[in-house]
């Protein structure tokens, strides 16, 4: 990890570096951790920068401001488009530092709503935790793989991506699969697109090897695609497309505070000894700092817990 440190400091791209490397044509889910705590913190300090930046849009037009003007208008636009839909708790699948489920907590501005959220980096959710405890916010965050979440069935109202898919190689219907498979009502996907994007996007895509086909894993969920366009406002090289699915089911969350499952087997996750146990599997769970350790790969093998 040293070396990877050293070259995310000179502004490496580490997904790039490991590809490379290891000679494939894919981000592997290792290489995204890597990538990504490595970035732990960088959100927050380009939230918090007044540095003016050129690579933003508002409808195709690059328009030039400050981090947090961008953050305040793109998730305004994801705001504006899920405020009426019928939810009481909501998802940010990938959250990073939670930046951004902050700011849209606050434009909801409904008390009555449960925001949890998750990332499969343990050093970002570290930040998200002290960024939200800043900001007088109290989501529930943990870690997790985005292909197998450590939530029951139906277990929140609405779960939401932004950019999270992205990195994620050839993989989009077996990701949103997953999330379609926890949430209840809606499932909302902001990402870039490679079908609406402008060219600079189409690029950006193929060379940092994001998903290219978002839209055909979409169609194969069994819901109602009520809303897919290009969002106004993003990243002028790296446009995104907002999908609003609907979940044909209805069926009642067993929790109104949904439990932890075991990421493997899906069955009910033990508070023990500060840590959570899996008695199916035989796997334990740690709990590091405070934030629930959950990636399907960091159980410890310990039936006799």
């Amino acid at each position: 990890m040293t070396n990877l440190k050293d070259l995310y400091e000179q502004n490496v791209n580490i997904m790039e570096y490991l590809r490379e490397k290891n000679k494939v044509d894919c981000n592997t889910t290792k290489a995204i951790l890597a990538s990504y705590d490595q970035q732990a913190g960088s959100y927050i300090a380009n939230l918090e920068s007044d540095e003016i930046k050129t690579n933003y849009h508002v409808n195709s037009i690059r328009t030039p401001m400050t981090h947090k003007e961008f953050t305040e208008k793109f998730c305004n636009e994801i705001t504006n488009r899920i405020k009426d839909l019928n939810f009481e708790s909501i998802l940010d699948a990938g959250t990073g530092e939670a930046t951004t489920m902050e700011v849209i907590a606050r434009q909801l501005n409904n008390p009555n709503i449960r925001f949890y959220g998750f990332d499969i980096s343990a050093s970002r959710i570290k930040s998200a935790k002290e960024y939200c405890q800043k900001h007088k916010f109290n989501p529930i965050l943990f870690t997790a793989n985005m292909n197998q979440i450590p939530l029951k069935d139906n277990s929140v109202d609405l779960v939401y991506t932004i950019h999270a898919v992205e990195p994620n190689t050839n993989k989009e219907f077996e990701i949103i699969s997953e999330l379609f498979r926890i949430c209840r009502k809606y499932l909302v996907l902001i990402e870039p697109s490679y079908e609406l994007g402008n060219p600079e996007t189409k690029a950006n895509i193929e060379k940092h090897k994001y998903i290219k086909n978002l839209k055909q894993a979409v169609d194969r969920l069994a819901g109602n695609l009520l809303c897919y366009e290009l969002l106004p406002v993003g990243t002028y090289s790296n446009q995104s497309a907002i999908y609003v699915i609907e979940k044909n089911s209805r069926e009642e969350l067993q929790s109104n505070n949904p439990d932890f499952a075991c990421p493997v087997c899906k069955n009910y996750l033990e508070h023990k000894k500060g840590e959570l146990f899996c008695e199916n599997c035989g796997l334990v769970y740690p709990v590091i700092d405070g934030i629930e350790i959950l990636n399907a790969d960091s159980g410890i093998i310990f039936s006799k817990f």
